[in-house]
């Protein structure tokens, strides 16, 4: 009974107003398994204790030559003792006499009259209780009648019945009868639907919902489950009497076990249980449906009534009887487009009392159906790879054809597939080298690094030709430039060109891995000659090299200050890489293009490229790159002021890292987490980041990331140590500004970081180093007003310059940077004793760093004010508490709403313009401060606190 509250409320009104003097009825109907019966025996039982008179029945699949069985069954008065009146219909005799003995009845006390699988009933009985529902609408008799909404119910699973039912769970329909029991069906609906309309109560027992099914899980084994057996359950498609029926088999055969209160699955087989019944319903089934059942299976639990014909080599008219008694029999349901198996657990039982070889067979007949007639090479490669065994060429070669075309669309479903068929071939076959290639290729850019760094290395480790071990050393350079290990990458790039006969695409390949491993090495200047040579002849290379040279020398001439140079040659390669092929879209110089605008603070530009890189990513299934929009993005939100959204975006992008291994991007992802840190003034978080991150320096990171992190550690101690520690970590820096500049570019407010501490820690020199390195690098790109008020700013701190410092503060290009050069500002001017006007402009950035939620520097501010004795103000901390729905951030808020709408993650991530990994991120923190686990949970928690989700900013703060 449990799920059926709301209609055992119903049915208790009822009785209420019966005990009231006052009839009604409760028409109860639904699929097999249910708790029809159950409900009925309850019902029966409570009515009984409550005082009411219970006369309950049923109708049986035999009894149709028995007009009014069911009735008669239920009053214990066979109908021969009734008194014949030859001028009147036998039948009318036998209702009245059922009239006046319910009448007499309800003259003592009131009645519940019960009965089931009204699906079966004659029509007789159907008629009956048409008048007799009528004739005694004014006495204290309530109504219980129950029907099975699967025409064929007597093969369907129902609830073990009370005694006076036919005593089983599952009993096999007739063969053959399925027209008369859809006639009896039909007429027992059309007596529900006339009943419902003089006044009845129709509800359905449908399938249980997932809350509950844990719940009975609970009631069954005696234990809080694990997901893992929830998922299993899940199987049962909510329906009562199998759930309990793999529940029971599983406690039964020893496959759970309860430890702590809480039960986990154990490695097992779908319970013997499930299968007998399965059985028991196959058997009941004709000859030629039970087969066609059985192969439609093998197609999986949905399949088109065309591919099921196909297959058993009839015309799908021809099926139409056994597609009809399938439906009867409540195994198959019709979808929009197909049909699908009714519960998952029949589908998985059926395909499993398959003989292996026969499902072998039939797996390798579907595949080549489909690959023969141009279907899904998805849907084909699968059911390939399911009928192939080791050594079978012949069916390998449909094999390598389905791969070839799943790859171009999705590397990740490839990846698998690919794998298996290198397993599945024999070294002696001469289509097994293309098949690792493929299979390299496919892990590669599913983000498998490791998988694909095995294959290449288990393959070079035997007899290969030299264009073979060529092709293989220039996927191990992409590997390894992909998890970041730079020089590594560009030694193996330099061995495949070393290789001889090299020419045309493999020359390619081994020239663009070379470019981008010399790219991730810092200082080396062959990265820069390898990219102008192909750029000088581009004619002689293929156009993903030339897009790839591209953005290799377009980021060389960006972090050595040549901004426009840079700027040009990266949009150039993404205006060639639109519409290009997969190869070289797979170049992906938006990530190249959002960096830049990043640096120079065209956000607005910067997070539309990024979300185009994102899509990018995801339809060409370039999982090895998925880490790469988000950090970028966070890096954005971490420019616009909005630390909640950074913060998640970059960890999102680290745990995509390291799932994948694809480290090039870590360490920036590490910066922006540690950057955040610092400006909430958690300085044991920033420096946590920082030492994760050391290791990953030497080994995973991109040329830039290094002197950043750099930056950001000299900061951090800068913070907890002073400055003179600080310069301790930098000092090497400042002679080198001027050819290496790339920290100067990356972030406009290093160069007025530099000056201060190196002031602070009396070293002037070096002070003046950073400003010439500043205005030298604006002096030579005019257009760039990012370096142009950072050099304003190093100037107005170098000479305590109050002019030079308002400008910077007016034309500072982010809000941080704005609010840094207006606290300078104030400090100068209250050094020369203009008390009100630095006052003035240290509230300006005391507001500037409010607004973007930088504790650490807003605190600095407040004390400095203090000192001043400025003391009108009464400051307010808004800090969220770490749980509750007052815990949440906007964007956490908006990402609820939204999910309690039911929204999927895709519709989520598509509205707000994120990812599906960030949305699942934003999830796991929701569920985390909400102390829940599911999105059921959030929807009810929403309902019953009367959450109003939706905060000013919460899904148009983009």
């Amino acid at each position: 009974m449990r799920g059926r509250e709301p209609e055992w409320h119903t049915f208790i009104h009822l009785l209420r107003a019966a005990g009231d003097g006052r009839g009604g009825t409760l028409l109860v109907e639904g699929e097999p398994g249910t708790g029809k019966s159950l409900f009925l025996a309850e019902a029966a039982s409570h009515a009984s204790r409550q005082g009411f008179l219970p006369v309950i029945g049923g109708a049986e699949e035999l009894e149709e030559f028995i007009p009014l069985a069911p009735l008669f069954m239920a009053l214990d008065e066979p109908p021969a003792h009734a008194r014949r009146n030859e001028e009147l219909d036998p039948r009318i005799q036998l209702v009245e006499q059922l009239r006046v003995r319910l009448k007499s009845c309800t003259a003592t006390r009131p009645v519940l009259v019960g009965l089931d699988d009204l699906q079966w009933a004659d029509p007789a009985t159907l008629a009956a209780l048409r008048t007799l529902h009528w004739e005694l609408i004014a006495e204290p008799v309530v109504w219980l009648l129950v029907r099975c909404t699967v025409t064929g119910a007597s093969s369907a699973l129902s609830l073990p019945g009370p005694s006076w039912t036919s005593g089983t769970s599952w009993t096999p329909g007739a063969r053959g009868a399925s027209g008369p029991r859809k006639a009896r069906s039909d007429e027992a609906e059309r007596l529900f639907c006339c009943l419902e309309k003089h006044g009845a109560i129709r509800v359905e027992l449908g399938p249980l919902p997932d809350d509950i099914v844990a719940e009975v899980a609970a009631d069954v084994l005696g234990a809080v489950p694990q997901p893992d057996l929830l998922a299993l359950a899940a199987g049962a498609g909510g329906n009562p009497f199998l759930l309990t029926e793999l529940l029971s088999g599983l406690r039964e055969e020893g496959a759970v076990e309860v430890a702590g209160g809480r039960t986990r699955l154990l490695p097992a087989k779908t319970p013997e249980r499930v299968h007998a019944l399965v059985r028991h319903l196959l058997d009941g089934l004709d000859r030629d449906t039970r087969h066609l059942v059985e192969a439609a299976a093998v197609l999986g639990r949905s399949f088109s009534p065309e591919d099921a014909a196909e297959l058993v080599g009839t015309p799908p008219a021809g099926l139409l009887p056994a597609f009809e008694e399938a439906m009867d029999a409540g195994i198959l349901v019709t979808t929009q487009d197909a049909l699908e198996f009714r519960h998952e657990l029949v589908w998985q039982a059926v395909v499993a009392a398959l003989p292996p070889p026969v499902r072998h067979a039939l797996h390798h007949q579907i595949g080549k159906i489909l690959l023969d007639r141009g279907g899904s090479p998805m849907r084909a490669a699968g059911h390939l790879i399911e009928g192939t065994r080791p050594g079978d060429a012949r069916t390998l070669v449909g094999l390598d054809q389905a791969v070839t075309e799943v790859l171009a669309c999705s590397p990740c479903a490839a990846a698998d597939l690919a794998v298996q068929a290198v397993e599945l071939s024999d070294l002696s076959d001469p289509g097994r080298f293309a098949r690792v290639v493929t299979a390299i290729e496919a892990t590669t850019e599913a983000g498998r690094l490791d998988d694909a760094e095995r294959l290449v290395r288990s393959t070079l480790a035997r007899p290969v030709s030299p264009p073979a071990a060529a092709e293989l050393r220039c996927a191990l350079s992409g590997i390894l430039f992909m998890s970041g290990q730079a020089a590594e990458a560009v030694a193996e790039a330099e061995a495949a060109l070393a290789e001889p006969g090299l020419y045309g695409h493999l020359r390619d390949r081994a020239t663009l891995a070379l470019l981008y491993g010399l790219a991730g090495l810092p200082g080396d200047r062959r990265a820069e000659e390898e990219a102008e040579a192909v750029l000088t002849a581009p004619e002689r290379h293929g156009e993903a090299v030339v897009v790839g040279a591209m953005v290799v020398l377009g980021m060389i001439r960006w972090n050595s200050g040549r901004l426009g140079d840079g700027l040009r040659l990266v949009r150039d390669a993404v205006r060639r890489a639109q519409g290009g092929s997969v190869a070289v879209r797979r170049a992906h110089p938006r990530l190249a293009l959002a960096s830049m605008l990043t640096d120079i603070r065209v956000l607005d530009e910067a997070e539309i490229v990024v979300r185009e890189a994102r899509e990018e990513v995801e339809t060409l299934g370039h999982s090895a790159w998925a880490s790469a929009p988000a950090v970028l993005r966070a890096r954005v939100e971490l420019v616009a002021g909005r630390l909640d959204d950074s913060v998640a975006e970059a960890q999102v992008g680290l745990d995509l890292a390291g799932t994948l291994g694809t480290h090039l991007f870590s360490s920036l992802a590490a910066s922006v987490l540690g950057t955040v840190a610092l400006r909430r003034g958690d300085l044991r978080t920033a420096a946590q980041h920082m030492e994760a991150d050391r290791d990953r320096l030497s080994r995973h990171a991109a040329a830039t990331t290094p002197v950043r992190c750099a930056m950001l550690t000299a900061q951090v101690a800068e913070a907890r140590d002073g400055p003179v520690d600080a310069m301790k970590l930098v000092g090497h820096l400042y002679p080198e500004l001027r050819e290496q500049c790339q920290v100067l570019v990356g972030d406009p407010a290093c160069a007025p970081w530099l000056v201060r501490v190196a002031l602070a820690a009396g070293d002037r020199a070096s002070a003046e180093l950073a400003v010439t390195a500043a205005e030298s690098l604006a002096g030579g790109n005019p257009g760039f007003r990012t370096l142009r008020a950072a050099a304003t700013h190093a100037r107005g701190l170098l000479e305590g310059d109050a002019e030079a410092l308002g400008l910077a503060a007016k034309e500072g290009t982010d809000a941080w940077a704005r609010a840094s050069a207006a606290e300078d500002l104030g400090v100068v001017l209250a050094s020369s004793g203009d008390r009100q006007e630095a006052v003035r402009s240290l509230d300006q950035a005391l507001s500037g760093y409010e607004e973007i939620g930088s504790t650490r520097d807003a605190a600095r501010l407040r004390r400095r004010l203090r000192r001043m004795g400025v003391r009108h103000r009464h400051w307010a901390t808004a800090e969220r508490p770490i749980s509750g729905w007052a815990s949440l951030t906007d964007t956490e808020c908006a990402v609820s709403l939204l999910v309690t709408q039911g929204w999927t993650n895709r519709q989520v991530a598509d509205q707000m313009f994120i990812s599906v990994h960030t949305v699942a991120f934003h999830l796991r923190q929701i569920f985390r401060k909400l102390g829940i686990a599911s999105r059921v949970e959030l929807t009810r928690l929403a309902v019953e606190q009367g959450r109003d989700l939706e905060r000013p900013g919460g899904l148009d703060h983009r």
